[in-house]
């Protein structure tokens, strides 16, 4: 049966361009649509100001690590009893800018990770509304991304998904935003507040363990993304995303940088290149 008012608000005089100001204009098949196009919540954006800041911290990164190793040695000859007689003062002033600009880049990856987690889920949506029925996409609206995913997977008559690598990137990125999003700190347990908050790691995250986390979970996000875009039935979700590729190269630009970490600091000796 032809839904009732796909004649007036999808029809060829609109030339495609249907305005649409209410639900009941909307068709309940998912192939009905577009238009009307999907209004994301701009997360996506985020992700790239995020990954576009990184790439150039990064640039940043290697001469003020040399200029810090340098004057580092300099300290150290000049200072051989510091582990006796520590000159904090001395030691924070050289290493103050590097310090600094580590902290930039930690604010950036946390950035971008969260705003993965949140398109991961727009994404999810938009699939939703534009492949299954809108009955059974309003129904899984609540559920957990992972959940949403194997039932909009088992719908579409895919092979299940569960264990896959996407489906994996997808809970690693919502546990990640979970914990980040309710004050725990992302790499300590979660199920106890005094072990997240009280209890000292044996070592705290560096600049290489962020980026780390950065390709994996922002991975994640694209994982998914080209595995929605491989299942679509609608032509618009089958589509590809500008957006979705220049994160993709933003993050092979990241992944050029190479790190071997040595010694007992997390922040300060760690010789790096960029490939």
């Amino acid at each position: 049966m032809e839904d009732k008012n796909s004649e007036n608000i999808f029809s060829p005089e609109n030339n495609g361009n249907a305005k649409v100001t209410t639900l009941e204009q909307l068709p309940d098949d998912p192939l009905a649509m577009p238009p009307p196009y999907w209004r994301s919540s701009g997360a996506v954006f985020h992700i790239l100001d995020a990954l576009e800041s990184l790439v150039s911290l990064l640039e940043e990164l290697l001469p003020i690590h040399e200029r810090t190793e340098l004057k580092l040695g300099e300290y150290y000859q000049n200072n051989p009893n510091e582990d006796d007689d520590p000159d904090l003062e001395g030691f924070g002033e050289i290493c103050d800018e590097l310090w600094s600009l580590e902290h930039e880049i930690q604010l950036k990856v946390e950035v971008a990770i969260l705003m993965s987690a949140v398109a991961l889920e727009d994404r999810l949506n938009m699939f939703c509304v534009f492949n299954l029925h809108k009955d059974i996409a309003e129904s899984v609206e609540k559920l957990s991304p992972t959940e949403k995913l194997l039932i909009a997977t088992a719908v579409a008559e895919r092979p299940s998904i569960k264990g896959n690598v996407v489906y994996e990137g997808v809970k690693k990125l919502t546990q990640w935003r979970n914990a980040f999003a309710h004050g725990h700190c992302v790499d300590q347990p979660v199920k106890s507040l005094r072990h997240n908050h009280l209890i000292s790691p044996s070592t705290y995250p560096s600049v290489p363990d962020s980026l780390a986390s950065l390709k994996e979970l922002v991975g994640g996000y694209l994982r998914l993304a080209d595995y929605l875009k491989s299942i679509s039935v609608n032509p618009y979700t089958a589509g590809g995303s500008i957006e979705t590729e220049e994160i993709r190269n933003h993050l092979a630009e990241i992944s050029r940088y190479t790190f071997n970490v040595s010694g007992n600091s997390s922040t300060i000796y760690i010789p790096f290149y960029k490939l």
